[in-house]
C-alpha cells in the first residue's frame, strides 16, 4: 500500500504521462528506488521538494501541520544545521586567527622597514 504522499505522487505522474524512469532520470538520481520510496510513510524532505519541483505540484500542500514532523524526514536536516552551526564557529576562529597573524605580520614587516631604512642611513 502506498502512502498519502505516494498515492498523490503517483497519480499526478500519471496525470502527466510522467513514466516512473523518466522522473527518475529527470530527478538526477541514480539508484533512486522511487517504487519503494513512495510505499514508506515517510519521505526525505528534499526528494519531496525536488519531487514538486519537476512535476510542478506542490506536494507539501496535503500534510496537515501536525503532520509534517512525522511524514516528512528531518533528522537529517536537524544534523545538518547542527554540522553547519559548527562549520560557521570553526570558519569565526579560523578568521579571527587569521587577522591576528596578519597584524602580526604587518608589524613584522613595518619592523623590518624600518630596520632597512635604518641601516641605509649609516
Amino acid at each position: 500500500m502506498y502512502s498519502k504522499l505516494g498515492n498523490l505522487i503517483w497519480k499526478e505522474m500519471k496525470i502527466q504521462g510522467v513514466t516512473q524512469s523518466a522522473l527518475i532520470k529527470t530527478l538526477d538520481m541514480p539508484g533512486l528506488r522511487l517504487a519503494e520510496i513512495l510505499k514508506n510513510e515517510q519521505i526525505d524532505v528534499y526528494l519531496l521538494a525536488t519531487i514538486s519541483r519537476v512535476l510542478k505540484k506542490n506536494f507539501f500542500q496535503y500534510l496537515e501541520a501536525d503532520e509534517l514532523d512525522k511524514v516528512l524526514i528531518t533528522d537529517k536536516i536537524k544534523v545538518l544545521k547542527g554540522k553547519i552551526a559548527d562549520l560557521i564557529d570553526t570558519s569565526n576562529e579560523k578568521d579571527i586567527l587569521l587577522q591576528n597573524r596578519n597584524r602580526e605580520i604587518n608589524k613584522l614587516l613595518t619592523t623590518i622597514e624600518r630596520l632597512r631604512n635604518g641601516s641605509t642611513k649609516d
